[in-house]
């Protein structure tokens, strides 16, 4: 399979624009709906952020100047596709964070294992507890294993900013999971 770069090249040149975008979609298209998913805990409202974000990189990827890799450009607006996605969520829900923590066996695990061990279902529980920035920049760290340059770059903050993120969300998991 083409790099990223090859395939961007070949979709401005509109040299088989679908087919570059369709290797594209296809190297990137399970990282991004699982870092979408594990914000959004429901499957079918991942499917929808995912297919809006890939509708934007369809949309501007002409415009693209490879000025930073493809995963991170990608990533950024997965990121803030999610965050408008959440937001309107919240708009729209009257609900209190109580009445949907007694849902919460409703929603599939982060994992999507059948059966989700106890640390798993607090690990879940706590990580939906953490304001959607240190949620994403945890993820980001933990889950997919991306340094703090690249964190900083998807979610336009410094680095510091990325790391104190990452450590306040630490701090609040482990209290989260010794509380419960």
């Amino acid at each position: 399979m083409a790099s990223d770069s090859e395939l961007i090249v070949q979709f401005q040149q509109k040299n088989n624009r679908e087919q570059a975008f369709t290797q594209l979609m296809q190297k990137h298209q399970v990282k991004v709906y699982h870092q979408i998913k594990r914000m959004v805990l429901n499957h079918d409202d991942a499917d929808d952020v995912a297919q809006i974000v890939w509708i934007k990189i369809w949309d501007k990827l002409d415009g693209f100047k490879m000025e930073s890799e493809f995963s991170t450009w990608l990533f950024r607006i997965a990121y803030n596709e999610t965050l408008n996605f959440i937001a309107k969520e919240k708009r729209k829900s009257t609900s209190s964070l109580d009445q949907d923590n007694g849902t919460y066996e409703n929603h599939s695990s982060l994992t999507d294992a059948p059966k989700s061990t106890n640390i798993q279902i607090q690990l879940e529980q706590a990580i939906k507890q953490l304001p959607e920035k240190q949620r994403f920049v945890f993820m980001l760290r933990y889950f997919e294993e991306l340094n703090y340059e690249k964190i900083a770059s998807i979610t336009g903050t410094t680095v510091g900013g990325a790391k104190a993120n990452y450590h306040q969300a630490i701090k609040k998991l482990e209290e989260f999971i010794k509380g419960h």
